[in-house]
């Protein structure tokens, strides 16, 4: 059975994936296939086609050369059109036609940086379907075939939301007490809050509070993340049925009045 907070996460991944990747596929121009040398040079061809064992085929107006595993960082394709498809589908809650577009693209373009986005898209995918577990084994995947991805703070931490619909509650919050330790100020903050979102899944809604509250206190700098502290605070007063709830959700609405959770206040007040 699907919880709220599953519901939640659902629709925040999907729409995290909208906006994440419209804004990193680069639409403003038409691409051309290149390659990234290991000491930065970008090199630009018409054409691009990889071998199974990640050799790189690109074509350039005097011939075509060819890049082994080792000799280059990276190598990237045209936005392919069938992509932008997966993504509508995705944006519009209609996973289960996006997967086999999504599928497609990993299996035609692999070491062509689209089969990395369709993988992470396909997963964001599976969490909208409530299928935490293959999502976070598609993630896993991803993470194994380009170690990099992990570098991406969205793509990181919705396998982290992964996780926790999965209740893969222990290695996650090993995960989030290595964050609040040795972590950047903002990846800090968004492990206090989830390691409350890992109280509140096992039922310890008061040392929830605890968590949400030391966001709001300690990280008011990362305002970013504030409103999610605030309001994921009065969700769980409002569980222990504390007289608190409202004051705090009116405090969102207040503080931050454009934020996606003012509006979820809102309908609390």
């Amino acid at each position: 059975m699907m919880t709220a907070t599953h519901t939640w996460m659902r629709r925040k991944a999907v729409w995290c994936a909208v906006a994440g990747l419209v804004l990193s596929t680069g639409l403003a121009r038409a691409e051309r296939p290149y390659v990234i040398l290991l000491d930065g040079t970008r090199i630009e061809g018409t054409d691009i086609r990889a071998r199974s064992g990640g050799e790189i085929v690109l074509t350039e107006p005097r011939g075509t050369r060819t890049f082994m595993p080792g000799q280059y960082e990276r190598a990237y394709a045209p936005r392919p059109p069938e992509f932008g498809r997966a993504q509508d589908m995705v944006q519009n809650d209609r996973y289960e036609e996006a997967i086999p577009i999504l599928e497609e693209i990993i299996r035609e373009l692999r070491h062509l940086e689209w089969d990395n986005r369709a993988m992470d898209l396909m997963a964001r995918a599976r969490m909208g379907m409530g299928e935490y577990d293959t999502a976070v084994r598609t993630y896993e995947r991803l993470f194994q075939q380009t170690p990099r991805m992990k570098e991406n703070p969205d793509v990181l931490w919705t396998y982290y939301r992964a996780m926790l619909g999965a209740g893969q509650l222990d290695r996650l919050e090993t995960e989030m007490e290595e964050k609040i330790k040795e972590g950047s100020r903002a990846d800090a903050g968004r492990a206090q809050i989830m390691r409350g979102d890992i109280k509140r899944e096992r039922g310890l809604y008061e040392e929830a509070v605890l968590d949400y509250m030391r966001t709001v206190v300690f990280f008011k700098a990362q305002r970013d993340i504030q409103p999610e502290a605030l309001f994921k605070t009065a969700e769980a007063l409002e569980r222990l049925r504390d007289d608190r709830a409202r004051a705090m959700f009116e405090r969102v609405v207040r503080e931050y009045p454009d934020s996606r959770y003012a509006e979820q206040a809102r309908r609390k007040l």
